[in-house]
């Protein structure tokens, strides 16, 4: 059986393309998640290693602290001292150097930076990691690309090569330092050195600074009496004497510190790696499994492909098989010959998988270096699982072909050159499952419902998983209908459309098979569209009432603030303005602004409950959502009692209409007021900025810029939610079309099986189509007869998925933010957002895919002649 296997696939090669690219794309799929995510922890231990490349022993402190004690990085830094005062640890026989990495983060300033024109420019507030030095620099990790290293004792530096590029500093560049304390000082430094830039993941994020011990200590003082925080370190790297026992000296180290109750462990760089990457690949870890379930999913729909592929294998030999079992072989070593076909097909697609993985990321990976600006990325590929990953792929093809090879013995000679009867609802079998599908899905459904209203994810998620194998189950019982339906629009096409409605649902088990495959991928790319846009319209609402203003500018007290509203206004992206004039100040010394009703309607977002009805009403006013009782503001020196209308923004000024402000005694001029010190001064009028709907991250970022510029005022005195909305959009658009390109791969896989399919009808209908073709059917006809057969199992499947995904989508939704809607005051039931466009694109682009999948069935079916066609049996 295993000579008939090996000649199967050495004379008929293109028989076995399209199972072979199933498993390939499944593995592949299933191989890179392995493979990212050891090519994550390599990376994450090339980076934890490379501040303990040069020293020779480490120690790294735990995670508990006696309550009498040092926290362990504190005591660690104690123990080891300074080269001009040592501590015991460097003090321990064997040691020749002991260097605590301590890091501070300090501020930068007055950094030359060289701008349009030329002439240098202060670029302050930003922060650096600064570290102290060791007597040998490069135990530090510190690997020098220019310059020298600072001398002992002076205000001497050496910055990283990154952050000299970007702030314009060279050797001999001057700066500022200082500990950001409240009484801290300016120290001014000289850079003498440039470094390569640290790959530790704790320092390679901010600009990196290292200078003598001396420096370190002189900007740590926080006030005049010149204190300092006590110093804490991550580790401390020992340098060893020549010739001194490595374990000896580790056993003394780790004596002195247990004899200190110090929790901290001495071991070598390779072995602190570790033991630090053990803590980190939880991430890693989770990120595999993520990628784990997309693979599974695509080598799910891959067993359905590998199924039908093998039928259609089974329907091109079954002269031959019903030959061999006429000559002699048995039922089983028949069933056998089918499995190893499987075995081997399984084998070489799941090889080449694993293979074009592992030769993608190698290559991808130093690619990706530049433009991620990670030196340390490693490409890692762990054998185990990559193995596993082959094993998982040939299993997989194994046991799709079991249903093919138990088909090909279910007859015997005598009747396999006809067709074997299919499992319908009305067989026992049939009526089985579908009863049972039944049961699943609307007893499923009914669960994930009530588990999505309750806020129980349990019974949600289990209940969704159990309506999804349902659904699955009653594929055969509504997509054949479903599909004879659709296939009324292609009676236009004459002929050909009405033999392509009666042959897509010839074999409805087959063609029910064909569609699950592809209805589970649109099905799980609808679901993820559906939510995804769900939860940013319920996001752009919490923060429509969070920042129930896009935009707020505070101008200085003497601007024309009409004025400036008209440029502003006129801005391309900004919608409306409203001017919010200081009239008074509230119970506690907070700014109360009047402002023009309608105006104040245009630029709210959005409110909490009935907000938005309230807003402007006599005796009210917008107050933050924190001041539940009534408001007591002072304008022209009389208290009025007012009533808030919530909105929970994070500002604590309150606005009310200029008619309300003028009943009070208003005069329609900027007041002055006390504020909650008591010191007097005069309230900045506001501009209330909404801003145009589909602007983007980058847009905002400019138009905030712009706004600053037009109405003369320093950008951070531009405020408001519409830059988070926007990156709160963006965050979701991401993630959200890196799922659907993951979930791309299982459609993929999915349309080879609608090829497949096509095939298979192809073969079975040789002599149908030749006696067409005999009767008047052109070539033309024929190839869209099998087009338009496509077209209909793919867009009725990709159709009836849309329609399962809104619902699991929204069911989804309603577990996820029921609760935070309800809080907002939009009721409980959240309403779905379906992208109805997208939606019609996926029916689209699968109808489309379909049709492409039948340009080589197609040209099959009219390779042979009609005379050719009816000689076949």
């Amino acid at each position: 059986m295993l000579k008939i296997a090996l000649s199967q696939l050495r004379t008929h090669p293109r028989r076995y393309v399209s199972v072979v690219l199933a498993i390939l794309i499944g593995t592949l799929f299933l191989a890179a998640s392995f493979v990212v995510s050891s090519s994550a922890q390599a990376t994450l231990r090339a980076s934890l290693g490379a501040t303990y490349a040069n020293a020779d022993l480490v120690a790294v402190p735990g995670g508990t602290a006696d309550s009498q004690q040092d926290s362990p990085d504190v005591a660690l830094s104690r123990l080891t001292g300074t080269a001009a005062k040592p501590g015991e640890l460097a003090k321990v026989d064997g040691v020749a150097e002991a260097y605590a990495a301590e890091t501070d983060y300090v501020q930068v300033s007055d950094t030359p930076k060289t701008d349009d024109s030329g002439s240098a420019a202060l670029d302050g507030g930003e922060f650096s990691a600064l570290s102290p030095l060791p007597e040998q620099a490069d135990l530090a990790g510190m690997t020098l690309a220019e310059g020298r290293t600072p001398e002992a004792g002076t205000r001497q530096v050496v910055v990283d090569t990154t952050t000299a590029d970007r702030l314009g500093l060279t050797l001999g560049s001057e700066f500022s330092l200082e500990s950001g304390g409240p009484e801290s000082q300016s120290v001014q430094v000289t850079v003498v050195g440039l470094a390569e830039p640290s790959a530790d993941p704790r320092l390679s994020a901010l600009p990196q600074t290292w200078g003598p011990q001396s420096l370190v200590e002189e900007v740590r003082q926080t006030d005049a009496e010149g204190t300092s925080p006590d110093p804490s370190a991550s580790a401390v790297l020992f340098r060893l004497d020549d010739g001194a026992d490595a374990g000896a000296v580790q056993q003394r180290l780790q004596s002195l510190l247990d004899g200190q109750k110090v929790d901290a462990t001495v071991s070598t760089p390779d072995e602190a790696v570790r033991a630090q990457l053990a803590d980190s690949s939880g991430g890693t870890d989770v990120f595999a499994w993520v990628l784990g379930g997309f693979a599974a999913l695509a080598l799910l729909v891959t067993a359905l492909v590998i199924a039908n592929t093998f039928q259609v294998l089974v329907a091109q030999r079954t002269r031959e098989l019903a030959l061999l079992r006429t000559l002699g072989a048995s039922t089983r070593q028949v069933r056998l010959s089918v499995l190893l076909e499987g075995l081997l097909v399984g084998l070489i697609g799941s090889v080449l998988g694993t293979l074009l993985a592992v030769g993608l990321a190698a290559v991808a990976i130093p690619l990706l270096r530049g433009p991620l600006n990670l030196s340390t990325l490693t490409f890692g590929a762990d054998p185990v699982r990559l193995l596993i990953a082959a094993g998982v792929g040939v299993l997989v093809a194994v046991l799709a072909s079991l249903t093919p090879a138990f088909a090909a013995t279910r007859v015997s000679p005598l009747q396999a050159l006809q067709p074997v009867p299919e499992v319908t609802v009305r067989s026992r079998g049939g009526a089985v499952r579908t009863v049972l599908g039944a049961v699943l899905f609307f007893g499923g459904t009914a669960l994930m419902l009530w588990g999505a209203f309750g806020q129980s994810p349990v019974p949600a998620i289990g209940g969704g998983m159990l309506s999804f194998i349902g659904m699955l189950m009653l594929a055969t019982v509504f997509v054949p209908p479903a599909v004879s339906a659709a296939g009324l629009l292609a009676r236009p096409a004459g002929v050909p459309g009405r033999l392509a409605a009666v042959n897509a649902v010839r074999h409805r088990s087959r063609t029910a098979s064909t569609a699950a495959a592809l209805l589970i991928g649109t099905t799980l790319v609808t679901l993820f569209l559906v939510g995804g846009r769900t939860a940013q319209v319920s996001t752009d609402a919490a923060l429509d009432t969070e920042y129930p203003v896009d935009l707020s500018v505070t101008l200085a007290a003497d601007a024309d603030a009409e004025a400036v509203a008209k440029r502003v206004g006129d801005l391309t992206d900004v919608q409306a303005v409203a001017v919010a004039t200081p009239v008074g100040t509230t119970e506690n010394g907070s700014p109360a602004y009047a402002v023009d009703a309608d105006g104040l309607r245009q630029v709210i977002s959005g409110l909490p409950g009935d907000g938005m009805s309230r807003l402007g009403d006599e005796g009210t006013v917008l107050a933050p959502s924190w001041v539940e009782d009534d408001v007591t503001v002072t304008v022209a020196g009389k208290e009025a009692t007012l009533h808030p209308v919530g909105a929970n923004s994070l500002e604590s000024e309150v606005y009310m209409t200029d008619t309300e402000a003028t009943s009070l005694g208003w005069d329609g001029k900027a007041v002055t007021g006390e504020a909650s010190d008591g010191a007097e001064a005069t309230m900045a009028p506001r501009l209330l900025v909404a801003t145009a709907d589909d602007v983007p991250v980058t847009g905002l970022q400019d138009l905030t810029q712009e706004v600053a510029r037009a109405a003369d005022v320093d950008p951070g005195s531009v405020t408001g939610g519409a830059p988070m909305r926007a990156l709160y959009a963006q965050i979701i658009d991401t993630m959200l079309w890196i799922v659907v390109a993951l979930l791309a791969v299982s459609v993929a896989i999915a349309l080879i099986g609608v090829a497949n399919t096509l095939s298979l009808s192809a073969i079975e209908r040789t002599r149908e189509n030749a006696l067409l073709r005999a009767l008047g059917l052109t070539k033309g006809g024929l190839r869209t007869m099998i087009a338009l057969e496509a077209v209909l199992i793919a867009a009725v499947a990709a159709a009836l998925g849309c329609a399962l995904g809104v619902l699991y989508g929204w069911a989804g939704s309603q577990l996820l933010l029921g609760e935070l809607m309800d809080s907002l005051g939009r009721g409980s039931v959240v309403a779905p957002a379906v992208p109805w466009l997208e939606l019609l694109l996926i029916v689209g682009v699968a109808a489309l895919a379909g049709l492409l999948a039948s340009v080589m069935p197609s040209r099959r079916a009219t390779r042979k002649t009609p005379v050719e066609g009816l000689a076949s049996v």
